[in-house]
């Protein structure tokens, strides 16, 4: 029977070349992650074995190794650990170079990446060849792709991800051949004149450059005409429809209430508004009795004319080449196969940028495409045109979600519960805006009539656009329209993939004849594989997480009986940002499963210890939350107490000898030293002890030896671990306290900081224990059962937690 399966892949023109670019993807995952030697291993053996059994010719062999090996080559060529600019980070500095991405919109900032030509640092001037930057720039100036500007500012190192579940900022950044990040603001020496950190350099420009510019010019000048008859947010709607997100921002309240209705995809130019583009040019054309070549090529070039003003997306080139790859195919009197095209689409765009493998956008229009193209003509096959329409029309949206579920849950960790609904309802109004939105943008290039082009096509895209919105707003608003699910893994996904194309398989009369049996019993082994994977068995370990949130403060403790309690909370958001426990800390535990905290402590009141307590109230059930004070008068403590309030958490003030926790064999306890003459609120901090059979640890917020010394009968002597008071800094411990308190592991929460965090002093008075900082090692887990302790970092280049060998 093996035998006959790989017959079929040898003389199946859609599956060879499918399994062709599967072995190409196969490199590429393989080197990215750094199992390319295993990987090479396994798929030598398969190859010999094959070739013993005979099951594929010599030459099929011979072109998917040589795949391989380019797929491999390809992809360690455009790797790079590091680049010059990289190196030099962080330094204030002067960059000259060229904006080579349309400039995003968002809260008033611009973000853009930046050819760099020529960088100044410390008195010395340093020419730069063929590296790029991230810039962003608080101005809403108009700034334009292709121009050459000088930036004053600082060069950094893009945030790492030291936390499982953090999204990794300079991995993403590397897809794009970019390795550093740039911020730009004036020296502190200019802080008093009324000049823009930016100043624009004149530069000429090549040909290509000159006409991409007036594309994007353009654009713009579209938008601004049609922003006289529409209004926020139905302006950036039409937008993102007509050109994508990669040409226009869409406001974060649209893109929310989109999220939650499972229609986000419409906000982001993709293969349906090529498709939509398309088909009602090729329509108008044939009415006008157009000839069919002609025909042909005038829609190839207006396909063309519009990927360019989208901003050339991931999913709009794939739509584009599948399309323009069909039409040459009828100019020449060609028919392509639908997968074997597809997926030679997917190997061109990977060959020219192996990093598209990673973009969420390539593989959500890849999947989905290819699960259309598997499903659709098992549908789609009544001989009555209009019947084939409406059944289209309801089962695209069902099948596009089927598809979309495994990575919509991976990256986002979210389901749309009524997405096929809000599509389907949707998909009618999409077609004409996309296609009066683009018309609207060509006839605008006769200036004298774009003000009544726009006017007219406006007053028919209005009502439509706020139809979409309330299409939106009635399903996103609907109970349990979105719904939050843990991070499924590799396997998991892969199995449900399995699943789908063999659900596919049994609709296929052939194959159901000849394989019917097999395909049955693949169906039930992975339905049975896939529910078991879902079956998570708790553990009664005492765990303990140190996250790694810079020069702040964040621990989670898992008690033996699945309890969880949370000790500060990090920063909150600069200058509007999220905070770090939106961005850490909720995502960590919305992947794990993790629904209530039963005890939040907020040591006291800095922004780096209770800046993330909102977010935390309002993310997740927090059922009591302790602090140093129910009186502080800081905006902080003010929004607490407040939120506590609004969401049922139960504010408690902290007391000394206050026992907060005794289950199981565990206790903990909080201490505080009130009205100490210490800096700040710094001495005030509630201090925590946990004690678990043998093992013992002590929070201290940002306390040091004058609240140690005042509470030193109750804190007992030679502790397992020390969470180190105030990120390491001097005046948090000497000798005599280290020497009473003797921890086997000295635990340092820091990062990137301006005030010499950790004092070496500090490290050199605990150099007995083993120190541990976030800063170097990443995130820190202490498992602990009847089995003694284990000690784990989070590795950030493999993504897991790798066991640390002790002293």
């Amino acid at each position: 029977m093996f035998r006959k399966v790989c017959n079929s892949i040898s003389n199946n023109k859609n599956l060879l070349m499918l399994f062709t670019v599967g072995i190409y993807i196969l490199s590429l995952y393989g080197t990215l992650s750094n199992s390319i030697i295993l990987i090479s291993l396994i798929l030598l053996l398969i190859v010999i074995f094959v070739l013993v059994k005979s099951y594929f010719s010599p030459k099929i062999l011979t072109v998917w190794c040589i795949v391989f090996l380019i797929g491999v080559l390809n992809t360690q060529a455009r790797l790079r650990e590091t680049d010059t600019l990289l190196n030099l980070s962080p330094v204030n500095s002067v960059i000259i170079g060229k904006i080579v991405s349309i400039p995003q919109i968002i809260n008033n900032k611009q973000r853009f990446f930046f050819d760099v030509k020529e960088i100044e640092y410390d008195g010395m001037v340093k020419p730069v060849k063929g590296e790029k930057l991230l810039v962003s720039l608080e101005t809403t100036d108009n700034l334009k792709i292709y121009d050459v500007y000088k930036i004053r500012g600082r060069l950094s190192v893009p945030f790492k991800a030291g936390n499982p579940s953090q999204f990794d900022y300079g991995n993403y950044l590397r897809n794009f051949n970019v390795y550093a990040v740039f911020y730009g603001h004036n020296p502190y020496s200019m802080r008093n004149l009324d000049v823009p950190c930016y100043e624009k350099i004149s530069s000429p420009n090549s040909r290509i450059e000159i006409g991409l510019q007036k594309i994007n010019d353009y654009r713009e000048e579209i938008l601004s005409v049609h922003s006289k008859y529409l209004e926020s947010p139905y302006l950036e709607i039409l937008g993102g429809i007509v050109f994508g997100d990669d040409a226009v921002s869409p406001p974060e309240n649209i893109k929310q209430s989109f999220i939650n209705s499972g229609l986000l995809h419409i906000l982001a130019a993709s293969g349906m508004n090529v498709a939509f583009i398309y088909s009602f040019f090729f329509f108008l054309l044939n009415l006008f009795r157009v000839n069919f070549r002609l025909n042909i090529i005038l829609c190839i070039t207006a396909v063309a004319a519009y990927v360019l003003m989208t901003g050339m997306g991931a999913s709009v080139l794939r739509a584009a080449l599948m399309l323009l790859f069909v039409l040459a195919g009828k100019l020449i009197d060609r028919d392509a196969h639908s997968i074997a095209l597809l997926s030679f689409v997917a190997f061109i765009m990977l060959l020219y940028n192996p990093m598209y493998i990673n973009d969420v956008g390539f593989q959500l229009s890849f999947v989905v495409t290819f699960g259309l193209l598997l499903m659709m003509p098992y549908i789609v096959s009544c001989k009555n045109k209009i019947i084939n329409w409406c059944i289209a029309t309801v089962c695209i949206p069902i099948i596009a979600q089927l598809w979309v579920i495994p990575i919509q849950i991976f990256y986002f960790n979210n389901i749309s519960i009524y997405s096929v609904f809000a599509n389907i309802l949707s998909v009618p109004f999409l077609s004409v805006i996309s296609f009066c939105g683009f018309i609207s943008s060509l006839l605008s290039i006769i200036v004298p009539i774009s003000d009544i082009v726009c006017q007219f096509f406006d007053f028919i895209l209005g009502p439509l656009l706020k139809l979409i919105v309330a299409i939106s707003n009635f399903w996103g608003s609907l109970p349990h329209a979105s719904y939050q699910t843990t991070h499924p893994h590799v396997i998991q996904i892969i199995l449900y993939y399995a699943l789908l194309i063999n659900i596919s398989f049994i609709a296929d009369k052939t194959l159901r004849e000849n394989y019917g049996k097999v395909i049955k019993s693949s169906i039930l082994f992975l339905v049975v594989s896939l529910l078991l994977t879902q079956v998570s068995v708790p553990n009664h370990n005492l765990e303990i997480t140190a996250f790694d949130v810079g020069n702040a403060d964040s621990f989670l403790i898992k008690t033996p009986n699945n309890k969880y309690l949370m000790i500060d909370t990090a920063k909150n958001g600069y200058n509007g940002g999220k905070s770090q426990a939106q961005i850490i800390l909720l995502k960590y535990m919305i992947d794990n499963g993790i629904k209530n905290i039963d005890k939040i402590i907020v040591t006291h009141f800095d922004n780096d210890h209770s800046g993330g307590a909102v977010d935390l109230i309002r993310g997740i059930k927090v059922k009591e939350i302790y602090v140093n004070s129910l009186t502080h008068n800081s905006v902080t403590a003010k929004e607490i107490y407040k939120t506590a309030g609004q969401f049922g958490t139960n504010v408690i003030e902290a007391e000394n000898n206050q026992l907060i926790f005794d289950n199981d064999n565990l206790k903990i306890t909080n201490y505080i030293a009130k009205n100490t003459a210490g800096v700040g609120d710094n001495e005030s901090s509630i201090i925590t002890l946990l004690q678990y059979g043998d093992f013992s640890m002590l929070f201290t917020g940002d306390a040091g030896i004058e609240t140690f010394n005042r509470l030193r009968e109750f804190i007992p002597k030679n502790l397992t671990v020390l969470k180190v008071g105030h990120h390491g800094a001097s005046g948090v411990i000497n000798k005599e306290i280290a020497e009473y308190l003797n921890p086997r592991y000295s635990v340092i929460s820091t990062g990137e900081n301006k005030f010499g965090h950790p004092s070496v002093y500090t490290l050199k008075t605990l150099s007995k224990s083993e120190i541990l900082r976030t800063d170097i090692n990443n995130a820190i887990k202490f498992i602990v059962n009847d089995k003694g302790i284990k000690v784990f970092c989070f590795d950030n280049k493999q993504g897991k937690w790798s066991l640390r060998k002790t002293k």
